[in-house]
């Protein structure tokens, strides 16, 4: 039997590692770049995939329960568990990596997780809720579109 090794990070650290959660990662740069999603730290941040190295790290308002990234708008839907649905635009602003551009406001009664996606045409987002209900939202108005319950009498 071989003895059991420590294996280091690759890529490495670039900070004391601490314990954190990835919650979402998303391929971006027509796939040649990955966005990571931290749940407790609050950061997005970016590595490029060949050579695996870090590009950067934006930390956010807020604590990060679920992302979608769509590539061809270099936008980021995040649910943020305080209030709803941020979103950013990836922009090349060396200071400012993503530029929130509105926040979609949901009632947040219980700080859960819940996943958020955009469409296909990336004119809608779609998320859960923490009350049951799947929410439509125009992003461009910043307005929900459509809200679909579900449960008993619903």
């Amino acid at each position: 039997l071989e003895p059991l090794q420590c294996l280091l990070a690759d890529p490495p650290f670039s900070q004391d590692p601490r314990p954190v959660f990835a919650i979402s990662a998303h391929f971006f740069q027509n796939g040649k770049s990955i966005l990571v999603s931290y749940l407790d730290s609050r950061e997005i941040v970016a590595w490029s995939i060949s050579p695996w190295r870090e590009l950067w790290r934006q930390k956010l308002r807020n604590r990060i329960g679920g992302s979608a990234y769509s590539d061809s708008l270099s936008s980021l839907l995040v649910w943020n568990l305080v209030d709803g649905i941020d979103v950013y635009k990836l922009t090349d602003n060396p200071t400012c990596h993503l530029l929130l551009v509105r926040t979609l406001r949901v009632k947040i009664r219980r700080n859960r997780i819940c996943d958020v996606q955009f469409d296909s045409t990336g004119e809608f987002a779609i998320s859960g809720s923490d009350n049951g209900e799947v929410h439509l939202w125009d992003i461009d108005s910043g307005q929900l579109d459509q809200a679909l319950c579900h449960g008993k009498g619903k």
